[in-house]
């Protein structure tokens, strides 16, 4: 199974870098538009909820491409010391638009997003 990975400082200037990274893999992995832009969308998110939480830990974006389909996997995300992210303020809203555009996400300290890409 393929897969690149990107690990980045919890700063905003790289919200870019992140978008432009998730958005180039499923590119070159033929992905329909619409999911990887919803992709970029999710990850973006993830990422700002991040660099709002703080706590100075890089985060982690992995993106593979396997049999079923394609998995965008975040990890360190979530605000540090918190057991269930979904729940906290100011999470709430980012992890909805996240369900709304992939309502199987795994939500968690990582959060894990799997596309079964069509034949």
């Amino acid at each position: 199974m393929p897969s690149a990975r990107l690990r980045v400082a919890r700063d905003p200037a790289l919200a870019l870098v992140v978008r432009i990274f998730v958005g180039s893999v499923a590119e070159r992995w033929d992905i329909p538009q619409a999911v990887r832009e919803d992709l970029r969308l999710a990850a973006s998110e993830l990422f700002s909820g991040a660099v709002e939480a703080g706590n100075g830990e890089l985060v982690t974006f992995e993106v593979s491409s396997g049999e079923n389909g394609i998995e965008l996997r975040a990890e360190d995300v979530h605000p540090h010391g918190v057991a269930d992210p979904a729940s906290s303020e100011g999470w709430t809203g980012r992890f909805d638009l996240v369900r709304a555009l992939f309502p199987d996400a795994e939500i968690g300290e990582t959060v894990l997003i799997r596309v079964p890409v069509p034949a």
